[in-house]
């Protein structure tokens, strides 16, 4: 039975161990901006880089806590406080890190919506419902709205890779996943040889994932399963209910996420891949990109991550020992 923690309306290795658009709503609720029929993906072209120096590398924060008047290069900040507020792209489906808590009149509730309110804080003095306003992004159109100006920040668990780093930049890696296979108790898929991965599930399983992810691209490249697309992750979760999927496959935060709220899937197998977090900031906003960093700098460091962590992971993903925030690269 579905337990309904998250809104359907739409939108990495483990931590380890040890113009402003005018659409927008209040930081407790989202506004929904879907794709105009025509507009493609630029962060799917037709021949996307595979390579490149070092994705995860970001731009380096100047020392000391984060303070908008030492970032005035490019003049991002100082439009982003002229306007007031952030606008911030979401998904509002993916518990526990971007959801609508309908136990709490839709407030927006999750890690990384906790996180961009962290930001807003240090930007402005306060995270009230000024400060940030959230737009429900659809994955397809993600990369193009912030090259857009559509929005200023991504923070919707996106993973960083050389094809979205051709199209945006990237803060540095704020937390670190992998990919998980989600099945139904005591099905086929929940007995083949998790050990093996994806190949291990029986041949024409019905796998679902959502576009424009890595896990979708997972799936795709396995052959023997049957790639089913769900509009959102809990879209993927109704689909198993109904029986048209068998399985899903995604970031474990996700998958987990899923599990808490139908006590008939479970998750199986190890991680099969590192998806490192990163939040999405335009290529022509070094100032916001380096301000951000800083950000995330004083959150690692004065325990807010671990909080964060704390209150809104650790009861669905258990690591064995202590936990610590993924260390910041930066390639300057």
């Amino acid at each position: 039975m579905l337990l309904v923690l998250a809104s359907c309306t739409s939108a990495t290795s483990t931590p380890r161990p040890a113009a402003a658009p005018t659409d927008t709503a209040p930081t407790d609720t989202a506004s929904t901006t879907t794709a105009p029929d025509g507009r493609s993906d630029p962060g799917a072209a037709s021949d996307p880089p595979t390579s490149c120096s070092d994705p995860l590398a970001s731009l380096r924060p100047g020392s000391g806590p984060p303070r908008a008047a030492d970032y005035a290069s490019d003049g991002s900040l100082a439009q982003i406080l002229r306007r007031g507020f952030l606008t911030i792209g979401i998904d509002q489906s993916t518990y526990p890190f971007s959801y609508a808590d309908v136990a709490d009149h839709n407030r927006l509730k999750g890690f990384d919506i906790d996180l961009v309110r962290e930001i807003a804080t240090d930007l402005f003095g306060s995270a009230d419902a000024s400060r940030l306003h959230f737009r429900v992004l659809p994955n397809n159109i993600r990369e193009q709205a912030v090259a857009n100006g559509d929005v200023d920040i991504v923070a919707k668990s996106v993973t960083v890779n050389c094809r979205r780093r051709a199209v945006v930049d990237f803060s540095s890696v704020y937390y670190e996943s992998g990919q998980r296979v989600l099945v139904v108790r005591d099905s086929p898929a929940a007995a083949a040889d998790h050990a093996k991965g994806l190949i291990g599930l029986p041949a024409a399983t019905r796998v679902c994932t959502v576009g424009n992810t890595t896990a979708a691209e997972t799936v795709r490249a396995t052959k023997s399963l049957v790639p089913v697309t769900g509009e959102t992750w809990a879209d993927c979760l109704v689909r198993i209910q109904q029986g048209q999927a068998d399985a899903s496959v995604g970031d474990d935060t996700i998958m987990a996420g899923l599990q808490a709220q139908d006590r008939f899937v479970q998750l199986v197998g190890p991680k099969l891949t590192r998806e490192p977090y990163g939040l999405e900031i335009a290529k022509t906003n070094p100032d916001l990109v380096r301000f951000v960093n800083a950000s995330l700098e004083r959150i690692r460091r004065d325990g807010t991550w671990l909080r964060l962590y704390e209150r809104y992971v650790a009861r669905y993903i258990p690591e064995p020992g202590p936990v610590t925030a993924p260390d910041a690269v930066y390639r300057d």
